[in-house]
């Protein structure tokens, strides 16, 4: 018994279609687009990222609000440090995503946060808008690991 003939599988070129052959930017000027585009992205973080510092403080205000529970605030406070955590890092402030992973650690699995707790949220809250306040940009290894081994001993005591 022979083998059921297989027809060739044509695919759908609807990109190709819809590309102009001809035309638009160069690879030089793509470049030079994307890059300036980077640029800006970068110098806006700088103003979302005190947004975001700003909104994180005002969360961890209300729970520490009197008489006030901060149990419900502990998932809040926990998302909105691990999104500046991340973009932190993307934008070349690296000590941002020092502080933020250490918060995230220290947040994670917590049902609770004693008054203890509430003052080492301020304290990295406190650093990060220090480090936006003096532009403390790219890499910075020694201090990346000293600020570490500071929060570990602090989230550990």
């Amino acid at each position: 018994m022979a083998p059921p003939k297989r027809g060739k599988i044509k695919s759908p070129r609807i990109l190709g279609d819809k590309v102009p052959k001809t035309g638009g930017p160069s690879p030089e000027q793509a470049i030079a687009r994307a890059l300036n585009l980077g640029e800006q992205l970068i110098n806006s973080y700088q103003g979302w990222a005190v947004d975001d510092l700003q909104s994180l403080w005002q969360e961890y205000a209300s729970a520490t609000a009197r008489d006030a529970d901060a149990s419900p605030h502990i998932k809040k406070l926990y998302d909105m440090c691990h999104e500046i955590r991340g973009q932190g890092g993307t934008f070349g402030f690296t000590l941002i995503s020092v502080l933020g992973d250490s918060l995230c650690k220290f947040l994670e699995d917590r049902a609770t946060l004693s008054q203890r707790a509430l003052e080492i949220v301020k304290i990295h809250i406190l650093a990060m808008k220090a480090v936006f306040r003096q532009e403390l940009k790219g890499e910075q290894p020694e201090l990346a690991a000293q600020l570490a081994e500071l929060l570990s001993t602090l989230r550990s005591q």
